[in-house]
């Protein structure tokens, strides 16, 4: 009898250990053939943004701008008495600006590392020019409004993204890009300027306004994407070189052709900030960028290199965005740039629209 109930424990520990081990082995069977949560569109969204993303098919990306711009000038015609008093007349000028921008860009992935990349904008502007009347009388002040014509073709660019190093726990994620810009838009050198008004000499308007640089331009670059959840950091360093070009005139005064060339002056740009994914659809960013831009020079046939004085510029803008996921293949990406320096816009508002197909 002892030994019956022996033979009837073991057998029961037996079938224990097997039906322990069989569930092991089912609970690790389910476990490998589970996957990876899918990454959110929210940050997928984040990603496009800057250059971290690799479409796997080709897409289409639609994006509309406007920016506006003030600018008062004060013209002094008189002279500073006992260092304080000013003797004289003065005179304030402003120039209000408007630029619309429609930008439709594809993107051609070549690989997992390779993508291609071509924007084609559109542009409209819009210029109001106000100033005092002659002897610089503050009280008879004179307007004038000048556009592109309806929107025009900018300056088309292309180039690539290289994905250099995928991100792991000691690196960010790093991307090199090189663009080159063509210029297909209305160039701003030759364009003549006129008297729109009679009887005030201070006014001086030039005949259209222009939709590009007028010049060659490569752009090489790099931007890196870092992730701690829920916030991801990112940044990048570009820097504008600008090929020398000749013209058939740059003059600005009517019936005067002058044969010239332009050296449009450099310029370095840097951004970072950082975003966060709210949830699965929505994300939120903020980030500053700055474009160093140098001087401008021109000459003329045979003559000596002249900077254009006021040409340089910095431009810094605080950007705040939001992003919002329709689908995992379309998002809509709003951004509101606030200007910092004088030479940047007061704002721009950017609406994008990426479509995978």
């Amino acid at each position: 009898m002892k030994r019956r109930i022996q033979s009837v424990l073991a057998t029961t520990l037996l079938f224990s250990l097997l039906g322990s081990s069989s569930f092991a082995m089912a609970q690790d069977t389910a476990q490998q053939n589970l996957k990876a949560p899918p990454e959110s569109a929210s940050k997928k969204a984040i990603l496009q943004q800057n250059t971290d993303f690799f479409y796997d098919h080709i897409t289409l990306q639609s994006s509309m701008s406007y920016a506006y711009s003030d600018q008062n000038t004060i013209n002094l015609n008189g002279f500073l008495a006992l260092g304080a008093i000013f003797l004289g007349n003065i005179n304030v000028s402003k120039v209000k600006s408007s630029i619309f921008t429609f930008t439709e860009s594809a993107y051609v992935p070549l690989g997992r590392r390779l993508q291609l990349v071509l924007n084609v904008p559109l542009v409209y502007r819009q210029s109001t020019y106000e100033i005092g009347g002659a002897g610089y009388a503050s009280n008879q002040y004179s307007e004038a409004t000048v556009t592109s014509g309806g929107p025009r073709l900018g300056d088309i660019s292309f180039g690539a993204y290289y994905n250099l190093l995928q991100e792991d726990k000691n690196w960010p994620t790093l991307t090199a890009s090189l663009l080159l810009t063509a210029p297909s838009g209305i160039n701003p050198y030759g364009i003549k300027v006129y008297q729109p008004d009679p009887n005030n000499t201070n006014l001086q308007v030039p005949t259209k306004l222009p939709t590009g640089n007028g010049v060659w331009t490569i752009t090489p670059g790099i931007s890196f994407v870092s992730t701690s959840d829920p916030a991801i950091f990112f940044g990048s360093a570009n820097y504008y070189y600008n090929l020398q070009h000749s013209f058939p005139d740059i003059s600005t005064a009517e019936g005067v052709v002058q044969p010239g060339q332009v050296r449009l002056g450099n310029a370095f740009q840097f951004s970072m900030g950082v975003a966060y994914a709210l949830n699965d659809r929505l994300s939120v960013s903020t980030s500053f960028a700055d474009r160093l831009q140098q001087q401008t020079s021109i000459r003329t046939e045979g003559g000596a290199w002249t900077p254009i004085i006021g040409s340089g510029a910095n431009v810094g803008v605080a950007n705040l965005g939001l992003t919002y996921a329709f689908t995992p293949t379309s998002s809509l990406i709003m951004n509101l740039g606030i200007g910092l320096t004088s030479s940047a816009p007061n704002f721009q508002l950017t609406a994008t629209i990426p479509y995978n197909l």
